[in-house]
């Protein structure tokens, strides 16, 4: 082995390692927990359905490592190490293997690998790092028949390749437009293959069938069941996601031209948050670099990098002021096949200016700036083992299990939102923790339609909550065995009839008309009881600005005021808490007043210090 091969080898390993170092030690949050929860089961997620990722993620879930979550998390480390070494051989390649393009193309891995959403990425259960894959290859297929000519061969590939994009991230797919574009240029023997092409296309499209075979018959886990051809495309099309869907979001491209003004700010502050706007100028030398090689490479490259950045903010990330929910699900997630193009030419910039060093003789920094470059990107593994490292973050886990631990035996636990519910599943299917609680997800605030994924199977659920399966919710507060994360406002149907009172964590529901103080009495004996399940440890120590994680952490302090109003005294300073707490676009009041003493002045404490930890301007891309 070489020296540069062993270099090469030992960069690889040690991002790697830092990845794996870093990934969470049981799930991580958000779709994490569903992807997890179905990949164990070979179940159907939300849409589009993911099947690719869904049936890999079954196969990592046998891996002799860690648990089933950890395992999971793995596709997104060993897709992030495949697209690195993929970059790293398309800039050594089209260096004609120099030392400067070695060096370059080891830069440029550096900076992609560290950069924060990339790296974010690379440590959670989702399929992000897997399409990133997929454009890399396909953006890989189009250099080669720029280069050198046409190869039906390539052709093939690349079709398979794209049919594959639609059973996972259907932004993959848009890698058709420039292959398409660069196929005009031998548009005889293009089109003279097309029908073979379509062959290839539908073998790799063909992954989709997973999605009926899954759902013909009942299992333990769909989140929507693919039983025709109807439902098919409901869930492949994302239709119930409405103007969100995937044709409805597609257009949206193509109207309101201004908004690429926005989509333009908005990734050039992505940019800047990962790369540093010091990256720009190498991106432009990198430009001239692939004009001076060839227009039609320059035309290609330009064209998807357009497509993966512009673009696809033009269509989801247009906003005039991005929150901070934008930045983390859009931002932060969606365009990682952009800065892998990004990092691509900016390497060739890099390799320019090697390049000029080499015909002005300016042999020492010829020598120095290639070290210097390699050795620079690798202080921001230093950012990311304070801002993204999640290797001690049990929040997603240890949240979820303190609520389940709480509740009576046979209770309804009612979510909303994916972070709760998909935690929910995680905890009820694959760890079997509690199987004798219901756990139903509230799919809009101000409805009453549920998913029922927690409550199977159902023929075994109906026996134990005949009151919930025939609509006797009433008669399930009497007993005292509804519970939710959700408070109640007008807005939700339940409010007319249904108190909701602070229970550790989550609300317990009792009818408007039940004698108050026998409940009172109920509160302080099984506040008592669970007091030894409080944990206020993870919420102080996760170390990450995970948005999701700083949420748990901010939901979690009501259980904090719920204790101390258990162990108020009848003296003492009186505190008034008034809050508002958010479900989508829905808030509700939460409103105690605790009189504070030397018996509960400590969960006082807690409750501020976990404010403090998990302020939500900690998270990175905010600031």
């Amino acid at each position: 082995m070489n020296f540069k091969n062993f270099l090469l080898g030992g960069v690889l390993f040690l991002i790697a390692s830092v990845y794996i170092f870093s990934l969470p030690p049981v799930l991580s949050t958000g779709d994490g927990g569903e992807l997890i929860t179905v990949s164990y089961a070979l179940g159907t997620p939300h849409p589009s359905g993911y099947p690719l990722y869904v049936q890999l993620g079954k196969l990592f879930s046998f891996l002799p490592v860690g648990n089933v979550g950890v395992r999971v998390e793995l596709i997104s480390v060993v897709f992030s190490i495949i697209t690195l070494f993929i970059l790293y051989f398309m800039v050594f390649k089209l260096s004609e293997k120099s030392y400067e393009g070695y060096f370059a193309a080891i830069t440029s891995i550096f900076v992609l690998a560290f950069s924060y959403s990339f790296f974010g990425q690379s440590i959670v259960a989702k399929f992000y790092t897997l399409n990133s894959f997929f454009v890399i290859l396909l953006l890989f297929c189009g250099i080669i028949i720029v280069l050198k000519g046409y190869d039906r061969r390539i052709q093939f590939l690349a079709s398979f390749i794209l049919g594959l994009t639609l059973s996972s991230h259907h932004t993959g797919f848009m890698m058709i437009v420039p292959l398409f574009i660069v196929s005009l240029f031998y548009y005889k023997e293009f089109f003279k293959n097309l029908p073979l092409s379509f062959v290839f296309f539908v073998s790799g499209f063909s992954v989709n069938l997973y999605l009926y075979i899954r759902g013909i018959k009942e299992n333990l886990f769909n989140m929507l069941s693919v039983t025709d051809w109807n439902s098919f495309l409901i869930v492949f099309l994302r239709k119930n996601y409405g103007t969100a869907s995937s044709v409805d979001a597609t257009t949206s491209g193509f109207t309101n031209f201004y908004g690429y003004f926005y989509a333009f700010k908005n990734y050039l502050y992505l940019i800047e948050k990962n790369f540093t706007l010091f990256s720009i100028p190498f991106f432009i030398l990198g430009i001239v670099w692939l004009f001076k090689k060839s227009k039609r490479l320059l035309i290609f490259v330009l064209i998807s990098f357009f497509i993966y950045s512009i673009f696809l903010a033009k269509l989801t990330f247009s906003l005039k002021n991005p929150d901070i929910h934008d930045l983390y699900i859009i931002g932060h997630q969606y365009f990682i096949p952009s800065f892998v193009i990004y990092c691509f030419v900016l390497s060739l910039g890099i390799y320019l200016i090697y390049n000029i060093f080499e015909k002005f003789n300016f042999y020492f920094l010829k020598k120095t700036v290639p070290i210097i470059l390699i050795f620079f990107p690798l202080l921001m593994i230093f950012d990311r083992l304070t801002d993204q490292y999640q290797g001690k973050n049990y929040v997603p886990y240890s949240h979820t299990k303190e609520i389940f631990s709480s509740l009576p035996a046979s209770s309804i636990y009612m979510t909303f939102g994916d972070n709760h519910a998909f935690q929910g599943w995680y905890l009820k299917l694959v760890g079997r923790y509690r199987e004798d609680i219901c756990h139903i997800v509230l799919d809009d605030y101000k409805t009453m339609t549920w998913a029922l994924q927690g409550c199977k199977p159902y023929r075994l659920y109906r026996g134990l909550f005949p009151e919930f399966f025939y609509g006797d919710l009433i008669d399930l507060t009497r007993k005292k065995r509804f519970y939710s994360i959700l408070a109640l406002s007008e807005k939700h149907p339940l409010y007319s009839v249904v108190d909701s009172y602070p229970y550790f964590y989550s609300f317990i529901y009792v009818g408007k008309a039940f004698e108050k103080r026998d409940f009172e009495e109920f509160m302080k004996e099984r506040m008592k009881k669970i007091k030894p399940l409080l944990n206020y440890e993870d919420c102080l120590s996760h170390g990450t600005d995970d948005v999701f994680t700083l949420q748990l952490c901010n939901f979690s302090v009501i259980g904090y005021i719920n204790m101390a109003k258990t162990y108020e005294t009848s003296a003492g300073k009186e505190i008034a808490f008034d809050h508002e707490i958010s479900y989508g676009d829905f808030t509700a009041p939460f409103k105690m007043k605790v009189k504070v003493s030397e018996e509960n002045e400590k969960y006082l404490n807690i409750y501020n210090a976990i404010k403090k930890y998990n302020k939500m301007d900690k998270f990175y891309l905010k600031g």
